[in-house]
């Protein structure tokens, strides 16, 4: 991920198709459901496969794969414990881009709840905010 991210922002050493695919890339890793899940636990503390299975509530094999998706597009790295693999993500610009996106969708799903109660209130009826 490192030298993804590296390659892809720097501006003046990468071309404009590179830097597309780059940030295509870790888009693309981040953009299932379950990838997305999985790294924001890993944004809050490392976990075994097994412990991303029992929080998950997901088989053993759908984990490992979509683990293996992210270890692709280095977003998560590894590291042994004995026969345990721990997983955590690669570095601090994976964790800055999870944290502004989830944060903006934040932000926009409560202004869309607030323009839609202003939107019904001003058409007289009442507005329920959930």
């Amino acid at each position: 991920m490192n030298e993804l991210m590296d390659r892809g922002i720097e501006a003046g050493k990468a071309g404009a198709r590179e830097t597309k695919n780059a940030v295509l890339e870790v888009f693309q890793a981040l953009s299932h459901p379950v990838r997305l899940e999985i790294c924001q636990l890993l944004m809050v503390r490392q976990f075994s496969v097994g412990e991303l299975c029992e929080t998950l509530e997901l088989r053993q094999y759908v984990v490992s794969q979509q683990l293996a998706l992210l270890r692709k597009a280095e977003i998560v790295d590894t590291t042994r414990n004995a026969r345990r693999v721990i997983y955590s993500l690669s570095n601090d610009k994976v964790r800055r881009i999870l944290r502004v996106s989830i944060a903006n969708l934040v932000l926009s799903s409560n202004q869309a709840d607030a323009s839609n109660a202003d939107r019904k209130q001003q058409a007289g009826s009442f507005a329920r905010i959930s």
